[in-house]
């Protein structure tokens, strides 16, 4: 659906090599996500976006709430990758945070909202100007 609605729509990109710059977390030098494209939330700039699938029945999640699991889930992400993209690759970067058994954390329910947005905004104007007069 992205390459519906983006430009250069990539998936497993590299990100771009660290070169003395110093990030408040630890990152790995030949860090990827799992897809970018170019245009998703601003004109232009790459979004880089990574899944995580988490189980919220598995032992680590157990007397927490599921919110507080999606939270967990989306901050170790946010640690791996968010400060690197933001500084060293210039793009925003999208956590998608599912459950096994379908549900979506507050992030991508945003994801997928701008999504249908983007679509239905493509589709509306294609239609106008594919409309007999």
């Amino acid at each position: 659906m992205l390459r519906e609605v983006c430009r250069d729509v990539s998936i497993e990109p590299n990100l771009l090599p660290m070169d003395g710059e110093q990030l408040q977390y630890r990152t790995a030098n030949e860090a990827r996500v799992d897809v970018s494209a170019r245009g998703f939330w601003t004109r232009e700039q790459r979004a880089f976006m990574d899944i995580r699938i988490f189980d919220p029945m598995a032992a680590c999640h157990r007397g927490i709430s599921l919110e507080a699991a999606h939270q967990r889930n989306e901050q170790e992400k946010i640690r791996a990758y968010g400060d690197m993209i933001q500084h060293v690759d210039q793009g925003s970067f999208t956590l998608l945070v599912f459950t096994t058994s379908g549900g979506m954390g507050p992030k991508s329910k945003c994801f997928y909202s701008r999504l249908a947005d983007v679509i239905q905004k493509r589709s509306t104007s294609q239609g106008a100007t594919l409309s007999p007069g």
